[in-house]
């Protein structure tokens, strides 16, 4: 992360960052001055959508203060102090440190990246945090806090003659959204990985052999295991991570089922029922049209003998499709407890009980948890696992957590830990969230109408055609295509138009104020987290996410490939730049089937060859049991070329830092060439270990192990292959002999940024004019915003005053 690391600092900027920093000048010649070209070098940058404070100080020394600042972030948002200011520190530290440097990036940046995001959108630090105990102190002293076993037992009071300002809850009520991104983003991760694991050796079930016996991988030697269970236990452990993978989103279905159950949500009646069965059934068979479509694709015109014709198969996919719509539809209705051609099931036999144990949490992340627990034990793949556990407390509700917590209290306070309340060792009933028929909360009548939904829908797909590019005619009577209109007209008209109409409703509606008792239930109704202006805000942030993700983590099938690049383009941007853009391919389609390593070769001026053991091959590399994990091994793959596709283009500049590292290690002298070796060996069938017996992948190695020198970087000639005098100056090392310059990698910025300037310019458009017009709209939105949000408080404080 550091300008002594594999990237220099100009260099970081442009492998990582090219695009924003076009007009950002490196400093390396008079004519390519440092810095900024102007606004337009300025406003480039700003696009995004890597932000890295490193990228323009990264010194040791600028590292370690960047560091120290990131843990305080951390410490402060564990433990929830400024918890609404921690978070973001949080969230933009954490990504100035990995934007720097990607090559040691794995599934776990992807988990961090796009949960810390989601996190950051949630008012964690509301419940179980320094924060909210300062608060419950600081109103304890002025006598307006709802104790347990005082009026409202902790869940708040409404303003009275005995409290005029009414009694705080302890713990007041926080917005779900955020939690049910990160219960999608769940099932997403585990769909999308299950899917596109769609290799042979997934089907055959040889996944977790071949992932257990990966050296990189494994605390202990699995050779036993894989002996006794290869063929079979391991197959069927297979078989069902790779379903349960693919089919997680299964849960996702029974908790919207339980939810509409449980809170008693009026069913539909009427011509709206049968509308709703309709637009059930045509949303089947659009799916079933689009899977017919893409067979021919993924399918062989001219199929091999014992392998169905592409006409029969795509034939019997329609009719099981069909047959499996029809079984849905009657197992609804039996599991609803109504009868079917004169066939009733059992009461115990029904929807809650088909949610609660097939589709329920239980069931799914049960199989989760003993999954992740075993890769645990067995595999060494860092804080991937962990961190992916921890998103299932996101599956459990604020009561759930609390009741949790207070068993885990209670069974501490048995074994005499000190430190437990009177109430938790007294084991009395958890304290209740704040009353939902409290005044203060939202319960405002204004809502965007059905219309103004509808038409935002047919808006959107209307852009979609109207995005399509045209033909023309030009002056010369040839025939061109002209581009349809931007989908961003499309998105911002859709967008603007709901929020003209959402405003309105507000000034017209919100004053008004829903009953606080639910008429159809008779329980106290759910208040809104926000005033109408907040719900707007929020409900386009998750169906913008929502959406963009789905479309984001479509396969890449060569079916898709068109679509889905052109399907991506309103949110991209988005994507990339909250750094919620993600992949999912563990060990997809295939897991590796040979132990791959790489060796790295530095000869010295004397001509003397060593090798640096930088991997498992090396008995010092190789502890066993491997406690602790190191993201070297995925580099040394990535570097290599066994993933990311681009080892090819990361070798020369591994190469070149090896060469500078030697030289910061060796008074200043570096090698004379340092070469990048593949080395890789084949893991055994399967069935040959289960017939011949556990193998020794020491002896397996010597015997079979092949090598091919991959990259060769003579480092007096290497671009960046010698260390230079600012560094050398630093550690005391003697600057460069004059015969032996700095060799350095300019891209002549300036040159590029002048000429693309003189294009736009021709165009009509100046890139150094100060942006007048962004930040126009930009401060006309938030006029727009901050009006509305005035609007909610004083319609919010109108209905309370004449609720009193």
């Amino acid at each position: 992360f550091t300008d002594e690391g594999m990237f220099a600092t100009d260099i970081a900027r442009q492998v990582f960052a090219a695009s924003q920093f076009e007009g950002f000048g490196d400093g390396l010649r008079a004519d390519d001055p440092y810095g900024f070209f102007g606004w337009g070098g300025f406003v480039q940058f700003l696009k995004g959508p890597k932000y890295s404070l490193l990228f323009f100080w990264d010194s040791p020394t600028a590292w370690w203060i960047h560091w120290g600042a990131f843990q305080l972030a951390c410490v402060a948002f564990i433990v929830g102090y400024k918890t609404r200011y921690a978070k973001w520190l949080t969230l933009l530290l954490f990504h100035s440190i990995i934007l720097r440097n990607q090559v040691f990036w794995e599934g776990t940046e992807n988990v961090y990246r796009c949960f810390l995001f989601y996190l950051c959108l949630s008012r964690c630090g509301a419940a179980y945090s320094v924060d909210n105990w300062l608060r419950c102190r600081r109103l304890r002293r002025e006598g307006r806090l709802s104790e347990r076993g005082g009026p409202g037992d902790g869940a708040g009071v409404a303003p009275s003659k005995e409290h005029p300002r009414g009694l705080e809850a302890i713990y007041r009520l926080i917005p779900a959204w955020p939690r049910m991104l990160m219960i999608l983003q769940t099932a997403a991760l585990y769909c999308y990985t299950g899917v596109v694991k769609n290799g042979p050796v997934w089907a055959k079930g040889d996944a977790m052999y071949y992932a257990l016996n990966l050296d990189h991988f494994y605390r202990f030697e699995p050779q036993q295991l894989s002996a006794l269970f290869g063929t079979n236990l391991f197959r069927l452990s297979t078989w069902i991570t790779h379903y349960w993978e693919a089919c997680f989103p299964v849960v996702i279905l029974g908790l919207v089922i339980r939810f509409h159950r449980r809170e008693k949500i009026p069913p539909l009646v009427g011509w709206q029922a049968w509308a709703h069965r309709l637009l059930w059934i045509a949303f089947g068979l659009l799916v079933m049209e689009v899977v017919l479509v893409a067979f021919p694709v993924h399918w062989p015109a001219k199929p091999p003998p014992g392998m169905m014709g592409l006409e029969e198969v795509m034939r019997l996919f329609a009719v099981s499709w069909l047959g499996g719509m029809a079984v849905i539809g009657v197992l609804w209705r039996l599991l609803s407890g109504k009868r079917v051609l004169g066939v009733r099931f059992p009461s115990w036999l029904s929807l809650d009980t088909a949610c609660t144990w097939l589709m329920g949490r239980r069931l799914w992340l049960g199989l989760g948890v003993i999954f992740h627990s075993h890769l645990m034990v067995m595999m060494n793949i860092g804080w991937f696992t962990p961190a992916t556990v921890s998103t299932y407390i996101a599956f459990l509700n604020g009561s759930e957590i609390a009741h949790v917590l207070r068993q885990l209290g209670i069974r501490l306070a048995r074994l005499g830990v000190p430190g437990i309340p009177k109430h938790v060792r007294d084991e009395a009933p958890i304290t209740p969230a704040e009353d939902r028929t409290l005044p203060h909360l939202h319960r405002d009548a204004a809502a965007l109408p059905p219309w103004a939904l509808l038409a935002g829908i047919g808006a959107a797909v209307g852009g979609v055609f109207l995005a399509l590019p045209r033909e023309a005619i030009d002056e010369a009577g040839k025939t061109i295509e002209k581009p349809g209109i931007h989908w961003a007209f499309t998105g911002v008209g859709i967008a603007v138009g709901l929020a003209i109409v959402g405003y309105l409703q507000a000034r017209r509606h919100g004053r008004e104020q829903l009953s606080r008792i639910d008429p159809f239930t008779g329980k106290p109704r759910r208040p809104w987290a926000y005033g109408p202006g907040g719900r707007y805000l929020a409900g386009a942030i998750a169906l913008y996410q929502t959406v963009g993700v789905a479309i984001w983590l479509l396969p890449e099938k060569d079916s898709l490939s068109t679509w889905r690049t052109k399907a991506n383009e309103p949110f991209k941007w988005w994507l990339r730049t909250t750094q919620t853009s993600q992949g999912w391919k563990m060990f997809a389609p295939n897991p590796p089937r040979s132990n791959l390593f790489m060796k790295v070769l530095v000869t010295d001026v004397d001509g003397k060859v060593y090798d640096l053991n930088t991997d498992v091959y090396h008995p010092d590399q190789k502890p066993i049991p491997w406690l602790w994990y190191t993201r070297q091994r995925k580099i040394n793959r990535r570097v290599v070329g066994a993933e990311g596709g681009q080892g090819s283009w990361y070798q020369k500049w591994h190469a070149r830092w090896v060469c500078r590292d030697w030289a910061l290690a060796h008074g200043g002298q570096e090698p004379k060439k340092v070469e990048l070796v593949k080395v890789w060996y084949s893991i055994p069938t399967p069935e040959e270990v289960a017939e011949k017996g556990p193998y020794v992948p020491e002896e397996r190695y010597a015997k079979t192990h092949q090598e091919k020198v991959v990259y060769t970087a003579i480092c007096v000639d290497e671009p960046l292959g010698q260390l230079p005098d600012e560094i050398r100056a630093r550690h005391g090392l003697p600057p460069l002999p004059a015969d032996r310059p700095h060799k350095l990698w300019h891209k002549e910025r300036w040159k590029k940024w002048e000429q693309k300037s003189e294009q736009l310019r021709e165009r009509g458009r100046d890139p150094d004019r100060f942006p007048w017009l962004p930040l126009g709209v930009i401060a006309v939105l938030v006029a727009f915003g901050w009006r509305w949000r005035e609007l909610d408080r004083e319609n919010k404080d109108a209905a309370t005053r004449a609720g009193e």
